[in-house]
Order: structure tokens, then sequence, then C-alpha cells
């Protein structure tokens, strides 16, 4: 960044905002599900018997955010950013049925410890991760390529190897991202509030697919499923 001016104050307000919509995400993924047990279970059934309708919704909702945010309005984007943490949650309560609550618990803190330490790192880096982009990209490619086939296969072995790549992956993707994210800051001051807002949201939805993912290959690790 030598040779620029950087407003601090306005750097450290956009990444305050993409942590903030991320966490809310998280939690709105995790309370979800957790209200409909307790206040309308029926309607928590109802959506676990049409997983498959809501995990295509939640692709065109992620898919829109991705491709037509910048023709959408700052509200619009926060908008389906909330309804698709909502809906995620309801796809992602099948793990309740599918693990013991401990083992969710133990999954998440471990998830959560590794994502702070990672995200840290690439925050006080030095280097820009940016040059790191085509490998992720070839990884995250190969990770679901082989996934699919691995769905259709059921080799034991390249499960586990599935999942090691999986956490290792995502635990890179969570330094990259953030360094993506801070290094993006930088640009930002003198953009219009609502322009912000949208890169606050898009960052968010990085962070908060990486946490999610990385969660999910931790998980696969802590325990078998009931």
């Amino acid at each position: 960044m030598s040779g620029m001016y950087v407003d601090i104050q306005k750097s450290n307000s956009f990444l305050r905002k993409v942590f903030l919509y991320m966490i809310v995400g998280i939690v709105l993924s995790v309370v979800t599900p957790i209200s409909l047990y307790l206040v309308a279970p029926k309607f928590l059934g109802l959506a676990l018997q049409y997983y498959r309708v809501l995990v295509i919704v939640e692709l065109i909702a992620v898919f829109t955010l991705s491709f037509r945010v910048y023709k959408m309005s700052s509200g619009t984007v926060k908008t389906l950013f909330v309804f698709y943490s909502m809906l995620n949650g309801l796809t992602l309560c099948t793990i309740g049925f599918l693990y013991d609550p401990m083992i969710v618990l133990y999954s998440f803190g471990i998830t959560l410890s590794i994502f702070t330490v990672s995200a840290f790192y690439g925050f006080k880096t030095t280097e820009d991760l940016a040059s790191y982009s085509r490998f992720f990209t070839i990884g995250l490619v190969s990770l679901i390529l082989v996934s699919l086939v691995n769905l259709w296969l059921g080799v034991s072995s390249l499960y586990w190897m599935i999942t090691v790549g999986g956490t290792v992956l995502f635990t890179g993707l969570i330094a990259y991202d953030v360094n993506r994210i801070r290094n993006m800051s930088f640009y930002l001051a003198e953009e219009d509030g609502e322009d912000v807002e949208k890169y606050a949201v898009m960052g968010a939805l990085s962070l908060y697919l990486d946490f999610i993912n990385l969660f999910l290959y931790i998980l696969r690790f802590s325990g078998k499923k009931r």
C-alpha cells in the first residue's frame, strides 16, 4: 500500500461490518432451526421433508447474490443474505438428527478456534495472498468433483482424503478471504455508502461459507453418525 493514502478509520469500519454480517448470518443459521423446533416442530419436519427443494432454493439465492449483486440495492442484498442464512440453517438442521449434540458443539468450538487463528493470520500477514487464488480455485473445483465421484463409489479411504483435503482447503480459504477483504477495504474509502454495504455483505458471505464448510468437514472428523 506504499504511496497510497489509507483512511484507517473507514477501512476498520468496513471490516467490522463484514464480520458483523458474518456473525449475524451464523447466528441466524443456528437460531432458525432451534426456534422452529421449540415453537413449530411440524414446520421443521416439513422443511426436512422438502430438503432437496430447500437446497435448490439456497443455490438460487447464493448465485443471485454472487452474480446480480451490483444490480440490486444494498437493502435487497442484505435481505437476501438473511434469507439465505435462515434457509441454510434449515438444511443444516439435519446435523442434529445425525450427530450427538455434544459432538456438534465440540466441532463448532474447534471450527471457531481454527477460524480465529486463520483469520488473524490473513489479517496480519504482510504477504498478499491473492497470488494463491489459482491454487484455491483448482483445489475447490477438484474437491467438488472428487466428492461427487465418491458419492457414487462410496470408497472409505477416499472419503477421509476428501475430509482432510476439505479441512485444509477451507482453513486456507479463511486466511485468503480475510486478506482479500482487508486489502479491499483500503480501496473503499472513496466509494459511496451503497456500494460499501454491498461489498460488506459479499465479504461476509464468503467468510460465512468458509466457516460453514470448515465446520462440516471438522464434524466428519469428530464422530460417527448416530
